[in-house]
């Protein structure tokens, strides 16, 4: 799948906005490819162009080679779905009744239907629970029936906006798995804000931030890109702003920061150093996106969310 100078254009109260501004990527097949970002970036706006759910302003996309917006059909045909929060499965149905549904509306018999339906169950590892209704499943059951679905006619691609999601970390530990399994002859797109995910899954990350790609790579050239990291203790009351993005915790009155070394230069004369440490993924993810990507909590339970860690403020 590939796309090119994709931008997406919403009107929102009489004034524009750019959901994408110039998009353009490229997943092959065998490849597992992230896209991370924060909220608003446009992560799933551009999940929903490549599944022709919404039509891009300007700009071209393909899906093994089909234009999705002059081929719709074909490209349907041609990918595997899972959007955040869809309500598609009907919950007096059992797991294998909702597979048998989705699977009959493809150009596929019954019998291969059924069939396909039991194949992909005990994928997912869901045949335990394949005649058990919807309405019964838990958050990560409902998850893994969602991938089924998308799995029921054999795509070649596959595309996953927050698949894990919600998850306990053994389930979403396990569909990671089931993804690097299938991944040998698909292209997989998918969306994350969880880092450690993306680290051991994605064979290549793009960042995006306000519809634009601002970094693309490998997991170790994204790494290369902040270089070695300084682990640090900062008075909080002296932590100035442009360095909130790379707090990890706050304890004691102090905070605890990542940082490259250059960065931290502000507070050098009050900053304990800990340590030296190569980067890992979040480390470039609070690097890149910047301190919009979090929301800071300072009321009663005290927490930080975003670039999918989440540090506690504490006594």
């Amino acid at each position: 799948m590939r796309t090119e100078d994709l931008v997406r254009v919403f009107k929102v109260k009489g004034l524009e906005v750019r959901a994408l501004n110039g998009v353009s990527i490229r997943v092959r097949k065998g490849n597992v490819v992230a896209l991370v970002g924060p909220n608003g970036a446009g992560k799933t706006t551009l999940i929903k162009i490549l599944s022709t759910l919404l039509t891009p302003t300007s700009g071209k996309a393909y899906i093994m080679g089909y234009d999705v917006t002059s081929q719709e059909r074909e490209v349907r045909r041609s990918i595997g779905l899972v959007l955040t929060g869809e309500r598609l499965f009907y919950y007096r149905l059992t797991g294998y009744e909702n597979l048998v549904f989705f699977g009959s509306l493809y150009d596929m018999s019954l019998g291969e239907v059924r069939r396909r339906a039991r194949e992909v169950l005990d994928m997912v590892g869901l045949s335990r629970w394949a005649d058990v209704q919807y309405m019964k499943y838990s958050l990560g059951m409902q998850r893994r029936l969602a991938l089924a679905r998308a799995l029921m006619h054999d795509p070649p691609v596959l595309l996953l906006d927050e698949l894990t999601l919600g998850l306990d970390p053994v389930s979403a530990r396990e569909l990671r798995s089931l993804l690097r399994s299938l991944s040998e002859d698909k292209a997989v797109l998918f969306t994350s804000h969880y880092m450690g995910e993306v680290e051991g899954l994605a064979d290549y990350i793009y960042v995006i931030k306000d519809g634009r790609i601002i970094a693309e790579g490998t997991p170790e050239e994204l790494k290369r890109l902040v270089g070695k990291v300084v682990e640090a203790d900062v008075p909080f009351d002296l932590v100035p702003r442009e360095l909130m993005r790379y707090v990890v915790f706050v304890r004691g009155g102090k905070a605890r920061v990542r940082a490259p070394n250059d960065v931290l230069s502000p507070v050098n004369g009050s900053a304990e150093v800990l340590g030296v440490s190569e980067p890992t993924l979040e480390d470039v993810y609070a690097h890149l996106v910047g301190e919009e990507a979090f929301e800071i909590d300072f009321g009663s339970r005290g927490r930080r969310r975003g670039g999918g860690w989440a540090a506690r403020w504490g006594a």
